[in-house]
């Protein structure tokens, strides 16, 4: 039905892709013009709309590539950078997020680079540069530097000299920035890494909106996603084994630092679930099924676009 067609695609697949968020970005327009949706500070509304076009696409396409080129999904597809797009459904003035989240894009890359090499000093450096730049905006993101534990443990390549590299890594951009801060006779501002409180959730009242549709829809295949790539794990080769586990331990940190820091961070659990998600449409035996999940997916998000700015 609808998946085959982004499994194995022919090139034209890509030219439906980029006309595919292109009207996905564009939906809201329907109701309202660009200064009414994209709007974030000073920033003008066209802007922000070329920014969530391009960001958002260029991350998917390359988070599609990066999970087939190392071979932790080996069938080509297309199939994580539709499914990337349509899970950010809320985050259409996010600026700051997209651009961060494209950064983290090359943080995963290093991590997953750091496979089979007992001693990932380049890689790890470069990771936690790039880790530690994102926390200027985003203090919380610091924490994600437990994933240089998780895969240290799960790659058996940890050790002291690592650990220097990685500290050294996070803690070189602070260092440009207090020598600007001197040099402009500016304020040197730590950010606050420990602002951590559990957001509140609202209380779990059902109601057919378009928002608790999606995030039902959402919240069902990302269940059955993480339950079928547990129950396939152990078929899969040891590097696309230990890979999977080091984007699971992506998610469930991303999870985690979302949930006390604020919905802005939600943006960054959607890399590692994309992968996730993808895999179960990919490789999931019942076709059928995987194929009206996708399908409910796909019409969900679109409906929740349209009314977004209703804020439904």
């Amino acid at each position: 039905m609808f998946l085959k067609h982004l499994i194995n695609p022919k090139p034209t697949i890509i030219l439906f892709f980029v006309i595919f968020c292109v009207i996905f970005i564009s939906i809201p327009l329907i109701n309202y013009d660009f200064n009414t949706i994209f709007i974030n500070g000073n920033t003008s509304s066209y802007l922000v709309f070329f920014l969530g076009l391009t960001l958002p696409f260029f991350q998917g396409l390359g988070l599609n590539n990066l999970i087939y080129e190392k071979n932790i999904i080996k069938k080509d597809n297309l199939v994580i950078g539709f499914v990337f797009i349509l899970i950010g459904s809320s985050f259409f003035n996010s600026v700051n997020e997209w651009g961060s989240s494209f950064i983290l894009l090359f943080f995963l890359n290093f991590i997953l680079e750091s496979y089979q090499k007992d001693y990932p000093f380049s890689e790890f450096f470069n990771a936690a540069l790039l880790l530690s730049i994102v926390s200027v905006s985003f203090p919380n993101t610091i924490y994600f530097s437990l994933l240089f534990l998780v895969s240290g443990i799960n790659y058996t390549n940890n050790n002291w000299r690592t650990i220097f590299v990685i500290l050294l890594g996070l803690i070189i951009p602070y260092i440009f920035y207090f020598v600007y801060t001197f040099l402009s006779d500016s304020v040197f501002v730590i950010p606050k890494f420990t602002q951590f409180e559990l957001i509140k959730t609202p209380e779990l009242i059902w109601n057919p909106s378009p928002l608790n549709i999606w995030l039902g829809v959402l919240s069902t295949i990302g269940f059955i996603s993480i339950i079928e790539l547990f129950r396939w794990l152990y078929k899969k080769s040891i590097k696309s084994r230990k890979s999977f586990l080091s984007i699971f331990w992506y998610f469930v940190i991303s999870i985690i630092i979302a949930l006390y820091s604020g919905d802005d961070y939600f943006y960054f659990t959607l890399t590692p679930l994309a992968v996730i998600i993808g895999n179960y449409f990919v490789y999931s035996k019942s076709r059928k099924i995987a194929n009206i999940l996708f399908l409910m997916l796909v019409i969900s998000s679109f409906y929740y676009k349209y009314l977004i700015a209703y804020n439904v």
